[in-house]
């Protein structure tokens, strides 16, 4: 009986231990975590701890992460949870220069209202972040994205550069091209994001104060411009160049200059001059005139997501470009620069001649021709490391130049007619955006700029995920007709709206069917998510009982070990007794 006492104590002695433990140690207990990934993909990169070094002023960041969003994915909450203790890490290494508040809106709650006063994307549940600083405006992510993860590190650093230095960066514009009358959208664009100085297309000396260049059309400028712009790169400058076999826009061909192949092959690159690219695969429709019926254009190419490099930045966002009558970069045999592609055709492409592109009658030869290659083109790259000098005597009346640079930093593309209004594609994820993308990202101070995509974690499908998959077909299917109700009673509701109607009287009293719409607009909603709700009932439920299993696994766990070993325990006193 003693004995058996003894044991009940020690077990309760245990449990109050282990309870007081966690109840008061564990809290400070140091947070300590390990990184076993290859590439240490869940540790903040050295160039984001120099740009938290940096900071000068203490920044506010707030994180909405909707986590009882029922049409959000597994894969996509555990994205959440990643971007939040990525986010904590962020404030561990600003040592309190960073205040983190992580929100979890709830449909239809104040906060909800904050994020999309804000201008968060709430359409798939509010999952963005608001960066604020004492007497400055705030900036936004407006939606984290999963196919943007390796470029998570990046956004953040974004954010964050911008609170610290919100004055637009400057860019200088060298065109050897009429740009006002053809790209006037574009450069409405620039002008709102940078600082843009145009130096026109006979300077010889690129300003102090400007730290990138665009340049388009360098086969229309002049050795010493050729020359201004080698050693703005190798002094350290940052590069926007764009090239083009064929400029739709000028019907009157430029003379190329030589010097212009020999700049680019000390870069490590190449272009066929003389070539142009044309694809079966991304060939967009085009009318040839009135009456005749709509062809694929061979060159002028659609470019979607798979055909860019969706681990850059310059491709962030942007879902299309356009580009017309192309060429292709190639890399040079043992150039030491790396050489990434941006932007690439699909594998039914081929390069061909300009004068027999312009010689063909039907597009039906060149089709055949593209179709029975099998490589693909790359349209743009990013150009980067060591480098020389194509003007090895320099230039006369110039003082000695660099002849070498340690690393350089140039984004080649091979279309002018991208950056037309007729061409470029008016959608705001489109060629302007892949302009601003990567004049921004060559316009970041190094500390930014310096950071580079990491490899996303890998998740893995479960049983929970497809059951995800199944409620998210069921809620799609019931919530089509009340989706399109609502659609009906917004343009209803627009059109009747006191500011839709003209002045004066109306024949018909609108009122008491402006209430009926709104009451509609207000009911349709609610209905809507009550309908997501019942459809992600299951998951729900399977999610507790996967919760309550894994919190109820460890003190089951400790329980059965201390029930074996009071069992243990008795026996042993058991077969002393007897004995004795």
């Amino acid at each position: 009986m003693r004995s058996t006492l003894r044991t009940g104590m020690t077990l309760t002695v245990i449990l109050l231990l282990f309870l007081a433990f966690n109840l008061v140690w564990v809290a400070k207990i140091p947070d300590i975590r390990w990184d076993f990934s290859e590439k240490k993909i869940h540790t903040l990169s050295p160039s984001v701890h120099s740009l938290l070094v940096s900071l000068n002023s203490p920044l506010d960041l707030y994180y909405f992460n909707a986590h009882n969003t029922p049409t959000r994915s597994d894969a996509l909450k555990r994205y959440g949870k990643r971007i939040e203790d990525r986010l904590r890490e962020y404030e561990k290494a600003a040592k309190g220069m960073i205040n983190l508040h992580v929100i979890d809106p709830e449909p239809f709650s104040e906060d909800a209202y904050k994020a999309g006063l804000f201008g968060l994307n709430g359409e798939t549940g509010f999952m963005g972040l608001i960066g604020t600083r004492a007497n400055r405006g705030a900036q936004r992510i407006e939606s984290f994205s999963l196919d943007r993860e390796p470029l998570l590190e990046y956004e953040i650093s974004q954010l964050i550069s911008r609170l610290q230095h919100p004055q637009p960066p400057t860019v200088g514009l060298l065109p050897g091209l009429t740009l006002d009358e053809t790209s006037g959208r574009l450069l409405g664009e620039l002008q709102q994001h940078f600082k843009v100085v145009n130096l026109g297309t006979t300077t010889d000396r690129v300003p102090e104060n400007v730290q990138t260049l665009m340049v388009v059309y360098p086969q229309a400028l002049s050795e010493r411009t050729l020359y201004a712009i080698e050693q703005f790169v190798l002094k350290g400058g940052r590069l926007m160049m764009f090239i083009d076999p064929i400029n739709e826009q000028d019907s009157t061909p430029s003379v190329v200059n030589p010097k212009l192949d020999e700049l680019l092959a000390a870069w490590g690159i190449q272009l066929p001059a003389d070539k142009l690219l044309i694809d079966n695969h991304y060939a967009m429709s085009q009318t040839q005139g009135a009456g005749k019926p709509t062809v694929q254009h061979p060159a002028r190419l659609n470019l979607p997501r798979q055909a860019m490099n969706t681990h850059d930045i310059s491709t962030r966002k942007v879902n299309t470009v356009t580009v017309s009558s192309s060429g292709a970069l190639f890399q040079r045999k043992k150039a030491r620069t790396t050489f990434t592609p941006l932007l690439q055709s699909s594998r039914h492409s081929a390069l061909l001649e300009t004068e027999r592109f312009a010689s063909a009658t039907t597009f039906s030869s060149v089709f055949e021709e593209a179709s029975t290659a099998a490589q693909r083109h790359v349209i743009a790259a990013r150009i980067e490391g060591p480098a020389y000098s194509a003007f090895l005597d320099g230039m006369a009346g110039q003082p000695p130049g660099l002849q070498q640079a340690a690393n350089i930093h140039v984004v080649v593309v091979t279309d002018t007619d991208l950056l037309t209004d007729q061409v470029s594609n008016w959608a705001s994820d489109s060629n302007a955006l892949f302009v601003l993308n990567t004049l921004d990202n060559l316009a970041a101070p190094d500390t930014l700029a310096n950071i580079r995509p990491r490899a996303a974690a890998q998740g893995s499908t479960s049983k929970l995920g497809r059951l995800r998959d199944d409620a998210a077909r069921a809620y799609h299917q019931q919530a089509i007709e009340l989706e399109q109700r609502l659609q009906r009673t917004e343009r209803e509701w627009q059109r009747l709206s006191p500011q839709a109607l003209a002045p004066g009287p109306q024949a018909v009293d609108t009122n008491s069917t402006l209430q009926a719409l709104n009451k509609e607009r207000l009911r349709l909603p609610i209905e809507l998510h009550a309908l997501k709700v019942k459809t992600y009932a299951p998951v729900h439920r399977m999610e507790q009982t996967i919760k309550g299993v894994l919190s109820l696994a460890m003190p089951l766990t400790w329980c059965l070990l201390a029930w074996f070993i009071f069992l243990r325990q008795r026996r042993r006193l058991r077969h002393e007794a007897v004995l004795y």
